[in-house]
Order: C-alpha cells, then sequence, then structure tokens
C-alpha cells in the first residue's frame, strides 16, 4: 500500500496572524546567521548600519506591523501601545552609532511584536480576557530611556563638535 502524505489544512485567520506578518517578522529579524555563531540578524540590522536613514526605513516597516495589528487584528490599545513602544525604543536606540548597531543584533522588534499579536490571538481563541499589562508604565519607561539615550549622543555630538574646533582653531596656519 502506497502511503501519502497529507498537509493539514491551513489555520484559521482568528488563530495566527497572516503568513506573510510572520515572514515580514523573519527576513526584518532573522533571515541570516552570522557564520560561526547562532544569532541570526535581518535587515533591520544590517539597513540600520546606514546612518538615520536605515533606522527609519526600518520603522516605517515596524509601524506598518502594529498599524496591521491594530487596524486588522482588532488588538487592544494597551497592547498596541507596548508594539509602538518597542518600535520606538528600537528605532531611537537603534539610531545610535555602533551601540545602536549592536542593540539591532539582539533587540527584535518585529518579533517582539508578533509574539505579542499571537498571545492575543491565543487568548482571544480560548475566549478568555486578553492581559494588556501596564502599558503607560511602559511607555513612561521607554520614553526615559530614550531620553536618556538621545542627552548621552547629544552630549556625545557637543563634546566631539568641541574638540574638533579646538583642532581647527589651533592650528597653527590659522
Amino acid at each position: 500500500m502506497k502511503r501519502t502524505a497529507t498537509i493539514p489544512p491551513p489555520a484559521p485567520p482568528a488563530v495566527r496572524p497572516a503568513r506573510d506578518l510572520e515572514q515580514l517578522a523573519w527576513l526584518m529579524d532573522r533571515a541570516i546567521r552570522i557564520p560561526g555563531t547562532n544569532v541570526r540578524v535581518g535587515l533591520d540590522a544590517l539597513l540600520g548600519l546606514f546612518p538615520v536613514g536605515g533606522d527609519v526605513l526600518t520603522g516605517i516597516v515596524q509601524a506598518a506591523i502594529v498599524l496591521v495589528a491594530l487596524f486588522r487584528y482588532k488588538v487592544p490599545r494597551p497592547v498596541a501601545a507596548r508594539m509602538v513602544a518597542n518600535v520606538l525604543l528600537d528605532i531611537g536606540l537603534g539610531s545610535i552609532p555602533l551601540v545602536g548597531d549592536v542593540f539591532d543584533i539582539f533587540f527584535k522588534a518585529n518579533t517582539r511584536n508578533l509574539q505579542l499579536l499571537n498571545e492575543v490571538q491565543t487568548h482571544r481563541d480560548r475566549n478568555e480576557p486578553v492581559p494588556t499589562g501596564p502599558s503607560v508604565r511602559y511607555l513612561i519607561g521607554i520614553g526615559a530611556v530614550l531620553f536618556l539615550a538621545l542627552a548621552l549622543v547629544t552630549a556625545l555630538f557637543v563634546v566631539v563638535l568641541l574638540w574638533a574646533a579646538k583642532a581647527l582653531f589651533s592650528h597653527p596656519l590659522i
């Protein structure tokens, strides 16, 4: 008797987010394995190597995932706020030269947001209330971290600017 593999039917849309969101999160966060390690990176980390523009571009993709989660999958606003906080943290800290590039390798905002969406869908499938978490405190914490990071980058920029000005004006030809 010849055995044939049966293909399971696709999961109903209410069970899991669309496959395209999963593929997009994979492409942005985990598409490439760094040789010799188990660390995976995606376009987010690679495009983040470009000054500011790369982080803005990946932020647009991340924002699109949040908007799809909010309007198509109807995630509660506090969960959407956590998703937005993940995006802001990724863009804010990811835009810091060198430190942000390392941060982008390990903080995978798209994967985190997809996990939040999956948790919402799982609770809905079980007819359980969706836990929303401390969204206001979470956003305040993210805002504080971003403010401190921005203050650090600004201070570093001023120090470099003053050092360059001193070097320029102390040149013997001027």
